[in-house]
């Protein structure tokens, strides 16, 4: 879809998108029986990355793009909220037959009360991981979308693109601000902001990946540096992605890229 759109134009992306939801809902429909999941596909996927290419062929701007992806984050956890009255209660009715099942096996060492604990931890952010799944998830398609179309069309030219974006200082802001609010007793008053940092982050550590190829590249470092970041990106996600999240932050503000440089 992203290929598509970017290389053709939003008419040649739109008929893609129309000739996946007819597959999908074939495919799903036979083998499945059931047809709702090509829509499911179509509203967190399809249609986003569709509409983040857009950004990105009309701004020629990655960062741009990758901003109006965390966008779509962001606007699923409003909704939520504005749609649930209380999204914390829905997500633990929800989680609950499940850590219950769990809860049972012979390798969960967790007593009752620690269990509870951490299914109401859950259910405070499962709103704002389901919105940063999807977001990464169209973010990475249009990042896909864009290096087949350079690796085709301009080897090389994605290579400098994703070296060099910056998100910017307001949106850094942003993201300084919801850890604060996060890390305070206001968190639980503005849950739904403590709920739109897990979409700041993901976009943030894309930008924090940004600086580290970028660094390896400048400094003619051994790929081997890459490769250690990504598995232990695997490893240990949740610290890996809050890491980076901070290096993209942090860069708006110190460019460690430039003065790599120097």
């Amino acid at each position: 879809i992203a290929l598509c759109t970017l290389r053709v134009g939003p008419k040649e992306g739109v008929k893609v998108v129309v000739a996946s939801v007819v597959i999908m809902t074939l495919l799903t429909g036979l083998l499945l029986n059931q047809i709702l999941i090509s829509g499911l596909f179509l509203l967190t996927s399809w249609l986003p990355v569709l509409g983040i290419s857009l950004v990105l062929g009309y701004t020629r701007s990655l960062a741009a793009s990758l901003l109006a992806g965390s966008g779509l984050g962001v606007v699923i956890v409003i909704g939520t909220y504005l749609v649930l009255p209380d999204p914390t209660q829905w997500w633990q009715q929800l989680l609950a037959p499940f850590l219950e099942m769990i809860s049972e096996q012979p390798g969960w060492n967790l007593d009752q009360e620690q269990t509870q604990a951490l299914s109401l931890g859950l259910s405070g952010i499962m709103t704002g991981l389901i919105a940063a799944g999807v977001s990464i998830n169209v973010m990475l398609g249009l990042i896909i979308g864009r290096a087949w179309q350079a690796k085709l069309y301009n080897p090389g030219g994605f290579t400098d693109e994703f070296y060099q974006f910056r998100l910017g200082k307001f949106a850094a802001l942003f993201t300084v601000v919801l850890m604060v609010i996060t890390l305070s007793p206001l968190s639980d008053s503005l849950a739904v902001l403590r709920e739109c940092l897990p979409v700041a982050l993901v976009v943030f550590a894309l930008q924090g990946l940004s600086v580290v190829h970028a660094i390896v590249k400048q400094r003619q470092k051994h790929t081997f540096w890459l490769v250690a970041v990504y598995v232990l990106l695997v490893v240990m996600m949740p610290q890996m992605v809050v890491l980076l999240a901070m290096i993209g932050v942090l860069e708006q503000w110190f460019n460690f890229r430039k003065h790599s440089i120097e």
